[in-house]
């Protein structure tokens, strides 16, 4: 757990910004905490580092690659439009 940008240093952006986190859960509810997400996004399309705005997604993510791993499949990220064209 991390200070949201609003809440002063050293907080997530700058965690991302130096490489330190690997995942961002996001879960907005307020006026400050929504503003703060827009720079959070920006920050971690930037630094390739995966982003969920729900725990039910990040939990469901974290299990896929579980059960991915346990199969000895390989993990190789693809867009959505990759499966649909």
């Amino acid at each position: 757990r991390v200070l949201k940008i609003s809440e002063g240093r050293q907080n997530v952006d700058d965690l991302i910004r130096n490489e330190e986190i690997a995942l961002a859960i996001n879960t907005s509810d307020d006026r400050s905490s929504k503003d703060d997400a827009k720079t959070i996004r920006q920050s971690v399309l930037s630094n390739s580092v995966p982003y969920f705005t729900t725990i039910a997604a990040a939990k469901a993510t974290a299990l896929a690659i579980k059960e991915l791993q346990a199969n000895g499949g390989d993990i190789e990220p693809k867009a959505l439009q990759d499966y649909l064209s």
